[in-house]
């Protein structure tokens, strides 16, 4: 058996140490490199830090860097049209529906109330273009969006959006917003004309469908005809029942920020309700509950408790 040489010269030790310690170092910086080029997607389990600027939400304009006011003009429809949704045990769900072919729209879920989100946007299925987003029963959601081709699909994740399902017998009795603009709303019964060229925040319920144009809300009860309501500078809407929630900007009792307005069946409106954190100038989405209320404007996520 081979005996340690426990005679070696101390300078010999020393230089032997330094040698292992030179290699330790170069272990530590190889996989540093190798850390910083491996930068792959975050897993759908890990949430991002919140709130999260994931999109970019103002508009093109004369001056994209000036505050934001009352008197601003809201930004809705287009890419940058916005949704939001919470399953039945309080989960939040939003996306911004992109463009086919011009430009990949987002999906996140949120766990914390909107204070962190995960990104769940189903690429797999090639979608191009969100139509509408819904919370379902438990913690899952539904999805209407384009795919590559620009041809509707309705996708369902009971995964918590780690895997979304195609389901062609559901889009089929489906009501949604349809067409490049959209222009129609393609129904089990056939298209319905949408009252504007490009309707923005089309909203679906099983009572009414509510839709802005130039920044006027609409809204159809059953199958009659769209009549606009009595509120101007509509950035986003709800349906709940009859009643609509409107989130608009420019009231004189909300000056900066965006009001809530409820308007009922027989069109009377509500006080305003200023909402804080939220930015008038801003691309928003609102989901309207029995006992919430929750809107989405710029980076901030805000509950009203009704």
């Amino acid at each position: 058996m081979a005996r340690r040489d426990l005679t070696a010269p101390p300078i010999a030790r020393a230089l032997s140490v330094a040698g292992v310690g030179a290699l330790a170092l170069v272990v530590i910086a190889l996989t540093a490199l190798a850390l910083q080029h491996d930068r792959s997607p975050q897993p759908s389990g890990a949430p991002t830090a919140g709130p999260v600027p994931t999109f970019s939400f103002r508009g093109p304009g004369p001056d994209a860097s000036a505050s934001p006011s009352s008197s601003a003009t809201p930004a809705t429809g287009g890419a940058e049209e916005r949704f939001l949704a919470r399953s039945a045990e309080g989960m939040l769900w939003r996306a911004t529906a992109g463009a086919c072919g011009a430009g990949e729209p987002v999906v996140e879920r949120s766990d914390d109330g909107g204070t962190t989100w995960v990104d769940v946007t189903p690429r797999s299925r090639g979608i191009a273009q969100v139509r509408a987003l819904s919370g379902l029963s438990g913690t899952e959601a539904e999805l209407i969006a384009d795919a590559a081709d620009c041809s509707p699909q309705l996708l369902r994740t009971y995964t918590q959006g780690r895997f979304w399902d195609p389901y062609p017998d559901l889009l089929a009795r489906a009501t949604y917003p349809s067409g490049s603009a959209p222009t129609v709303l393609a129904s089990p019964s056939g298209e319905v004309a949408l009252p504007c060229a490009a309707p923005a925040s089309v909203r679906v319920g099983a009572q009414q469908t509510a839709l802005v144009c130039d920044g006027v809300a609409h809204t159809r009860v059953g199958s009659g005809a769209f009549a606009p309501l009595p509120l101007a500078d509509v950035v986003a809407l709800d349906v709940l029942g009859r009643a609509t929630a409107l989130v608009s900007a420019g009231t004189d009792a909300c000056a900066g920020t965006l009001a809530l307005t409820w308007v009922d069946a027989a069109g009377t409106a509500s006080a305003p309700e200023c909402i804080p954190d939220s930015d008038p100038a801003a691309p928003a989405a609102i989901a309207a509950f029995d006992d919430e209320v929750i809107v989405w404007s710029g980076d901030a996520v805000t509950t009203i408790a009704r």
